[in-house]
């Protein structure tokens, strides 16, 4: 019975996401990622091209390494945790985490990053020569790898394995020379800026105890623990230098959300009975806080958050409400809202001026320096 719930709970949560994922325009940061030269660029411009320039074959690949990821998430979790109702809760938990929500949502390095480290764990714990193919072709794929190496490096160093170690720094030194690293920068208050996104991916209280259930998990620490653990150091202490990009280090981060599980149902298990209530009260208050930041985060495109709404609403009704006007080669007074628009169709040209006022969302269009149409972006939408 708890199987078929669990399985119905996700086929529901991914319904959810798809519906979401439609109704939801290409934002500025993807539009910018898909004039880069990425490797995940390649594999979503093959998308785009079977399924078309829509919001569904935008989020689709991130959709599906989701699913994928929750699939390698559990199997993981039965490594750390014994009894399968827990593996099911750990699950439910890790799909809820607010950063990944956003990373199956958006077009973005971070599920892809997150999708690589749980198949790594995955192939360690199960297939451990695949791994270490896998620890190669990471060399190249990103820059952000830096942490994931050097926790592998102090992983080998725990557990005294000499060979490990060798390839390790060998990893490390191979993914120095691919990319440049950049640590550059003064003393600067971006610390708390990267608290606060953790708040965000996290949820702020649930964040406290995912910090507290590392420090608990120490004593005896896994590979997983490490490369998290790494994650979240190497995030902090660039944070005092420079701004960092936070999809850089939260992947290696948040996968470890089953400790945090581990931890608790530890905390409970060997507690008296009489002293179980205090628990089940910490739980519910963590779970609901969760639940909470989720439906504020899914909310604020649609009800809360203007500059959200911006990013991710209007862009493809006004690329619709153009190609009804015969107007299908702009250029725009903001670049990055006019990729938005080239996404959907519109193509670049010099023959039609496109001027976004966003304090008044309202668009204007002109040619020969002739304003020849307006319209109302928020009339737009409520049609």
């Amino acid at each position: 019975m708890k199987k078929l719930l669990f399985f119905s709970y996700f086929i529901s949560y991914y319904i959810f996401l798809f519906i979401y994922a439609y109704f939801m325009d290409i934002g500025s940061l993807e539009a910018e990622y898909l004039s880069k030269s990425y490797p995940i660029t390649l594999l979503e411009n093959n998308f785009l091209q079977i399924f078309g320039h829509n919001n569904i074959s935008l989020r689709l690949p991130s959709l599906l390494l989701s699913i994928a990821s929750i699939f390698l998430y559990y199997q993981i979790s039965k490594k750390y945790l014994k009894k399968i109702n827990d593996v099911y809760l750990s699950t439910f938990i890790f799909s809820l985490m607010p950063g990944f929500i956003i990373a199956s949502l958006l077009f973005n390095k971070s599920i892809y990053m997150i999708f690589l480290v749980l198949l790594f764990i995955y192939t360690f714990n199960y297939y451990r020569f695949y791994s270490y193919i896998l620890l190669l072709l990471y060399t190249i794929l990103n820059y952000s790898f830096i942490s994931f190496y050097v926790a592998l490096i102090f992983y080998s160093i725990y557990k005294k394995d000499t060979k490990f170690l060798i390839y390790s720094i060998f990893l490390l030194a191979i993914n120095a020379n691919y990319f440049n690293y950049d640590i550059k920068g003064y003393p600067k208050g971006h610390f708390v800026d990267i608290v606060l996104v953790y708040f965000a991916i996290f949820s702020p209280f649930v964040f406290i105890y995912f910090l507290y259930s590392l420090v608990k998990t120490f004593k005896k620490p896994t590979l997983l623990w490490f490369i998290s653990s790494w994650g979240l150091l190497f995030s902090f202490l660039l944070s005092f230098r420079q701004k960092i990009k936070i999809d850089d280090y939260a992947p290696f981060v948040i996968v470890a959300i089953v400790f945090m599980v581990a931890t608790f149902l530890h905390g409970y298990r060997v507690r008296l009975k009489i002293f179980r209530p205090m628990y089940r009260l910490l739980f519910g208050f963590l779970l609901t806080s969760l639940v909470l930041f989720d439906i504020i985060l899914l909310a604020s495109p649609y009800f809360l958050n203007k500059k959200i709404v911006t990013q991710f609403r209007y862009s493809y009704k006004i690329s619709q409400k153009l190609k009804q006007n015969n107007i299908n080669y702009i250029y725009c007074n903001d670049e990055k809202f006019c990729k938005k628009l080239y996404f959907y169709g519109l193509q670049k040209g010099d023959k039609f001026y496109l001027k976004f006022d966003e304090k008044q969302k309202k668009v204007s269009i002109s040619h020969n320096n002739k304003k020849i149409l307006d319209f109302y972006v928020s009339k737009l939408n409520k049609k």
